[in-house]
């Protein structure tokens, strides 16, 4: 299958708030702009999971995906991630396995461990269970989809999933750990903002070396920032503003374990800021159309991986969503798919 017809693009809703927003408001987007890509013929939707932070209303990505399965008729509709050792493994592969059944197979599980924050004192088991938690956890969800539930006697998963095996299931991977975590299972990588197509490349490498087959190409997914600008200057500011937010460690005083603070300071500040943000506008699919077309072909063809999550929701502009994601539908998704079908683009 050519890559033309194997990319699947989907969007990732991050339900940030941007200032003055409610609870109400940011929830309502997240709804609006799945069913708008429902709509306009994307093919994924993708739901994340934070504790506690002001900044994002996402503290089940489970029962979002829920309600979106039920808003939508077409879209398939993925968490990323369900923080699988804050919870009960068995519990979420009832849920996945209810999903899978009640949408008639639009149902994915990304599962991964997020970072050691707070949540982990308050919800799940404490920085050790962050720590080693992650491969019991797996392997017990993973079982369970197949019937073998862990307990003092046989058990039976209530209902069984409708796709063999359970539903899809794909494993954020930030380490050598994790990608050797999702290769000795067999399973998918779900690839993040700070990788470029070059290190996501060597990741699926490392991943074949791990699975113990060289020729496994795997339905690996990345998540990508994708805004349409007005303008270069535009695109540059929204990945200064990203840049910025790098600097600030939002989340440094909830990090359960000692983390250095080397983040420079005077005007080292800004050239670091300056340096990232070529970075990223290097990597991401943030300007006019065209280079939108162009970058998001560069990742998919160096990179191997096939699925992507695109971040449509700019940071301090999120009002501007719903006209992003609509031309990236129109405009964008089929001009890549194009690119793709006339030859691969490693430039």
């Amino acid at each position: 299958m050519s890559a033309a017809d194997s990319v699947r693009f989907g969007v990732l809703l991050g339900s940030h708030r941007d200032a003055g927003q409610s609870d109400t408001d940011v929830l309502q987007r997240s709804v609006a702009l799945a069913k708008q890509a429902d709509a306009l013929g994307v093919d994924d939707v993708w739901i994340t999971e934070h504790h506690f932070l002001d900044s994002v209303v996402a503290p089940s990505s489970m029962a979002l995906a829920a309600y979106l399965l039920g808003a939508t008729e077409r879209i398939t509709v993925g968490t990323a991630v369900t923080l699988l050792p804050l919870h009960s493994p068995v519990h979420t592969a009832e849920q996945a396995a209810l999903l899978d059944q009640v949408s008639g197979g639009r149902f994915v599980l990304g599962v991964g461990r997020g970072q050691p924050l707070v949540e982990y004192e308050v919800i799940g088991g404490g920085v050790e269970h962050w720590r080693s938690g992650m491969p019991a956890a797996l392997d017990q969800t993973l079982a369970s989809f197949l019937g073998k539930v862990p307990g003092p006697e046989p058990l039976p998963l209530v209902p069984q999933p409708a796709t063999p095996g359970g539903p899809p299931v794909y494993v954020a991977a930030n380490s050598e750990d994790s990608v050797r975590l999702a290769a000795e299972r067999g399973l998918p990588m779900l690839l993040y903002f700070d990788k470029d197509p070059g290190t996501k490349a060597l990741m699926i490498e490392e991943y074949r070396r791990f699975a113990g087959d060289t020729t496994a190409s795997g339905d690996h997914a990345f998540a990508l920032y994708t805004y349409l600008t007005e303008s270069a200057d535009e695109a540059r500011e929204l990945m200064r503003e990203r840049a910025r937010a790098m600097f600030k460690g939002i989340n440094r005083d909830r990090v359960l374990i000692p983390v250095p603070d080397n983040r420079p300071g005077g005007t080292e500040i800004e050239e670091r800021v300056e340096e990232i943000t070529d970075q990223l506008l290097a990597m991401h699919a943030v300007g006019d159309a065209e280079t939108c077309v162009d970058r998001l072909v560069h990742n998919i063809s160096v990179s191997g991986c096939h699925r992507v999550l695109c971040q449509v929701e700019p940071f301090g502009r999120t009002p501007a969503a719903a006209g992003v994601l609509d031309r990236l539908a129109r405009e964008v998704f089929p001009a890549v798919r194009a690119r793709l079908a006339g030859g691969s683009d490693a430039g």
